[in-house]
């Protein structure tokens, strides 16, 4: 009686350390299975929103700021780059406002754009300029003599909302098209007749 329960027991074991074995060692999961990298297109336009303003008055070289990505980029048939995804960008040279209005100045430049697959290079540099304030000098020189000068322009804005297209910079190059040679301007073969050749329109008028 005592070695038929401890079979029993023995056999229960190994039923489970079997069962347990196969739920281990089963086939992995769909989101396990690392899906693989698109064919991405050199130049392929990436349309992007400012997130948040960025103006000369405050910006300084080297700040980096978030876009967001405002249309679906699809390569293939496949959406590989959703909207909503972020990209990043980069102050190259700020200039904020001066005296005698002064215009203010911005450039920046797209660094990437985030992906499924990891950061992915962007290309593209935008400049922004602020208004001139020269009528407004004008008018404090009238009106306050050299403290008028004192009146200053308008500063280079990037404001929320607007949009700023960057393209991608690395992949495969991208495909042009042919190259094709009318056949009306290729020579007579030897031995063509004159016929053959095209035919000029008389002028409709001689002017002597």
């Amino acid at each position: 009686m005592f070695r038929a329960a401890l079979t029993v027991c023995l056999v229960s074991a190994n039923v489970t350390a079997a069962a347990q074995e196969a739920v281990t060692t089963g086939p992995p999961s769909a989101s396990a299975v690392a899906i693989p990298s698109p064919r991405w297109v050199q130049g392929t336009d990436v349309e992007l929103m400012v997130v948040r303003e960025v103006n000369s008055r405050s910006a300084r070289a080297g700040d980096q700021f978030r876009l967001r990505v405002n249309a679906p980029v699809v390569l293939d048939g496949a959406t590989v780059i959703p909207v909503g995804s972020s990209a990043w960008g980069e102050v190259i040279s700020a200039k904020g406002t001066g005296a005698a209005g002064g215009k203010g100045q911005l450039s920046l430049h797209l660094l990437h754009v985030d992906t499924a697959w990891g950061p992915v290079r962007l290309a593209g540099t935008q400049g922004a300029e602020g208004d001139a304030n020269t009528g407004g000098v004008i008018l404090g020189v009238l009106g306050f003599g050299l403290l008028g000068l004192l009146n200053k322009g308008g500063n280079a804005t990037f404001k929320a909302g607007d949009i700023i297209h960057g393209y991608i910079a690395e992949g495969e190059a991208a495909m042009t098209a042919p190259l094709t040679v009318s056949t009306d301007a290729l020579p007579l073969p030897a031995g063509g007749s004159e016929s053959q050749a095209p035919k000029r329109a008389a002028p409709s008028r001689i002017v002597e």
